[in-house]
């Protein structure tokens, strides 16, 4: 994944970058009723091109990265909540609870989510300790 951002402050060698979030109309604001405002969002990035302030910069993340950090925030909550309603389901049934097996298994459900957050929370940490997720300012836009 490749970004271009502008350096807002420097930190040793670590960089503030403003990346602006690209809107629905392709930031032709002028021609949209939408009524969006432009966003942007500050990542901190290794400084590897000595870039100063005021600089455009191009970004980079291994692609790969980016695809796994997206498997576990959006697909780990579905499939633990998916498995939570159908161990629910099973559960409440071999137990003889039948007659409220839904909500059993909306419980279990939830429950199961609540789980999956806490590992995703977990997980995070982890990642944020180690070099695994770090940004790199692969050189100055001229």
């Amino acid at each position: 994944m490749e970004k271009i951002g502008l350096i807002k402050s420097l930190e040793g060698d670590k960089a503030i970058v403003e990346i602006r979030r690209a809107s629905a109309c392709g930031e032709n604001c002028a021609s949209c009723k939408g009524g969006c405002t432009p966003t942007a969002v500050y990542v901190t990035a290794k400084n590897h091109a000595n870039a100063s302030v005021g600089q455009y910069v191009k970004l980079k993340l291994e692609s790969k990265k980016v695809i796994k950090a997206a498997f576990l925030v959006y697909l780990i909550p579905l499939l633990g909540m998916f498995f939570g309603i159908a161990a629910g389901l099973l559960g409440a049934e071999y137990l003889g609870y039948g007659n409220i097996k839904e909500l059993i298994a909306a419980g279990a459900g939830f429950l199961m989510l609540a789980l999956a957050y806490v590992f995703i929370s977990y997980k995070d940490k982890k990642i944020k300790e180690g070099k695994e997720m770090e940004i790199v300012i692969s050189h100055i836009m001229s």
